[in-house]
């Protein structure tokens, strides 16, 4: 069960997150997208990215007692945890899989910009998994007595807060390609969860994180 008191406060900080990156979409990434482009686009985004994400994340880690996550080290290494590279083989063949079915063939597509190495394999990563595993998960593991509970639960969230992103996408995206994507950052973001909870370390999936979205942009096009 959620302890209540700690459960509404881990709610009302995740509340508070939502509505300062949906004011940071509006009003700084959406205007940077629009009236700048290349490294300078790139450069400007990820600042963004990282002031707020990896900001607040370490902030909430650090400012947080220890006895109050689960895990209490989440940034320590462990890079012998052997679901890591099944993962990273699962995730590598089902990429080639989906570029040969969409395409026909496999390769480098078109979209793909050398800047996106930037922001999609180096920032985003570490930058989601340190809010949403290093602190939020980790919180909430330690009060919630179910583990798929808590996995469950940070899952629906980390997904929730990729909908600032989806609903100021010029030309505007479909209802069901919303849900969609929703659907598929959740089932990620319980991945990520698991990953994080079962190695205790957030490296595994900031790694799996990484590579995805790399994938993502660099066989299927963003």
């Amino acid at each position: 069960m959620l302890h209540q008191r700690a459960g509404r406060q881990l709610l009302s900080q995740y509340g508070y997150f939502f509505v300062l990156w949906l004011v940071i979409q509006v009003f700084i990434n959406v205007p940077i997208l629009n009236l700048t482009s290349g490294w300078t686009e790139e450069l400007l985004t990820d600042a963004v990215k990282l002031f707020i994400w990896l900001g607040v994340g370490l902030f909430m880690i650090f400012h947080t007692k220890r006895d109050r996550f689960a895990i209490e080290r989440p940034f320590q290494v462990n890079l012998k945890f052997k679901p890591l590279y099944i993962t990273l083989i699962a995730i590598v063949i089902y990429m080639l899989a989906m570029a040969f079915i969409q395409r026909h063939s496999v390769g480098i597509v078109a979209t793909f910009k050398p800047t996106m190495l930037l922001q999609d394999f180096l920032v985003v990563g570490i930058c989601e998994e340190t809010v949403f595993r290093g602190y939020l998960l980790n919180r909430l593991r330690k009060i919630v007595d179910s583990e798929q509970t808590a996995l469950l639960i940070q899952a629906v969230l980390f997904a929730l807060i990729h909908l600032p992103r989806y609903l100021t996408t010029y030309p505007p995206l479909s209802f069901l390609t919303i849900l969609g994507q929703l659907v598929t950052v959740a089932i990620l973001g319980y991945l990520f969860g698991w990953l994080f909870l079962k190695s205790r370390s957030l490296w595994p999936g900031i790694i799996v994180h990484s590579v995805w979205d790399l994938l993502i942009v660099l066989l299927i096009g963003s």
